[in-house]
Formats: C-alpha cells, sequence, structure tokens
C-alpha cells in the first residue's frame, strides 16, 4: 500500500507541473468525490479476548471505499460530509474466527492553508465527528454497535484541472462508548469535482 501510494503521489506531481490551470478562485463552490482507502486497526483486543475467551487475538488490517460531498466557503475553510465503509478486518481469537465491519458517517471541518505551485496544491488540516457502526460477526457471538466517533487529520488536494482534484487523505478514527475499542488509521487516495 504505501509503495501504491508513493508511487501516486509521484504521478500526480509530474501531471501538476504539465497541465494548465487558469487563474480561478477554488473557493465559493460544492465539490464531491470518491475515494479508495487503506486501514490500518487500531483495536483496544482486550474486549475481544474477552468476548471470545481467549489470550491470543489477532486483527488482520484492510481496505475501504469513501464518498464525500462538501462546500469550499472561504479559502481557508471547507465543510465535508463523509461516508467510509470498510472491507472486513478479518480476526481470529484462539480457534475461533471472527469478523469486524465498520461503517463510518462522518461531518469535517476542513483548514486549508495558503495554496503552492501557484494555485495548484491545497494541503489541510481536518477534524471531525460523527457515527461509527460496528459489527462482529463469529459462530459465538454478533453484536452490532454504534456510537460517536471523531477523527483528525490531514491532506492535500492537486488541481489537475480547473474542476478536477485529486489527493491524498490520512486521518485517525477513535470511537467512544460502545465502539470505543474500533480506533484506526485510514490513508485515503481522493479525486473530486468542483461545481
Amino acid at each position: 500500500m504505501r509503495r501504491t501510494l508513493i508511487f501516486f503521489a509521484a504521478v500526480v506531481s509530474i501531471l501538476s507541473f504539465t497541465l494548465p490551470l487558469q487563474a480561478e478562485e477554488k473557493h465559493g463552490r460544492f465539490f464531491a468525490g470518491a475515494g479508495v482507502s487503506g486501514v490500518i486497526e487500531r483495536f483496544d483486543t482486550n474486549d475481544l479476548k474477552q468476548l471470545f475467551g481467549s489470550v491470543n487475538t489477532s486483527v488482520d488490517d484492510s481496505w475501504g471505499l469513501n464518498i464525500f460531498g462538501g462546500y469550499w466557503w472561504h479559502k481557508h475553510f471547507a465543510v465535508e460530509g463523509n461516508f467510509n465503509w470498510y472491507d472486513d478486518f478479518n480476526g481470529q481469537a484462539g480457534g475461533i474466527g471472527f469478523d469486524v465491519s465498520i461503517w463510518l458517517a462522518m461531518l469535517d471541518l476542513k483548514v486549508y492553508s495558503p495554496a503552492l505551485w501557484e494555485d495548484t496544491i491545497f494541503p489541510y488540516l481536518r477534524a471531525g465527528g460523527g457515527i461509527m457502526n460496528v459489527n462482529i460477526d463469529s459462530a459465538i457471538a454478533d453484536p452490532d454497535d454504534s456510537d460517536f466517533a471523531y477523527d483528525l487529520g490531514l491532506g492535500f488536494d492537486i488541481f489537475v484541472r480547473d474542476r478536477v482534484s485529486v489527493g491524498l487523505d490520512i486521518k485517525h478514527v477513535w470511537g467512544t462508548g460502545d465502539v470505543t475499542e474500533f480506533n484506526h488509521w485510514a490513508g485515503t487516495i481522493r479525486a473530486a469535482y468542483h461545481f
């Protein structure tokens, strides 16, 4: 996954120097797009150990899809709603296999720094919160919980055309209450259209 992200960043950087752009403000527009995520689990496995009665518990990382939309209302601020679906995290507790399914619906504030390279690259910080839903599927238990989660991250958008951007977004997500054990990192390669 790391090699793919480095390769993608290199290709986009090269394209950003060769594609002509018009000098038009990027803010004051609605935007929508989608992305593909690599997800690194940072689960607190103590509750999983209790659920399955096992000392040894392991969970694999996963991948996911992200759709998002929002409004860039000021040159330094945007609001973005996003939905994240992750493929199952496969786990093993003793001799029992289980899957963890997660989806998130989040609302984030994005704070943009001044543009780089002639209004082409826009770095940002993001912070927000929303709902995390977690389902554990196994032969002995099938709990399904939802609760508040929040995220903090950073990223950048590169405008390859006046209304088309691609970018990389990295965020850490923390669950609370019933989903407090399911913290994770998500790195997303994104593409968006700015209306």
